[in-house]
């Protein structure tokens, strides 16, 4: 019998693990856009956390991790218009 959050967990590290790659990548070539892209990769892999959370019963640590995401996501999303 499977999680029934697997999907959550799934994404959670795919995400994770791609970002991971994509950054490595981008110290190694050196362009600022790749790294911001792994900064979204970042924060989504935070935001299906804080769904995982929330939808177990750790609604009070999902709504952190939301938090979180979304002022990561803010974060790049200014960091990617000033350049």
């Amino acid at each position: 019998m499977h999680n029934p959050y697997e999907k959550y967990i799934r994404i959670e590290l795919l995400s994770l693990a791609l970002a991971v790659v994509i950054g490595l990548i981008a110290i190694v070539q050196g362009y600022v856009i790749i790294m911001l892209l792994c900064v979204y990769l970042l924060a989504f892999s935070i935001f299906s956390e804080g769904l995982f959370l929330l939808n177990t019963n750790r609604s009070t640590e999902g709504i952190k991790q939301v938090a979180k995401a979304g002022m990561l996501m803010l974060l790049a999303t200014i960091l990617f218009f000033s350049l």
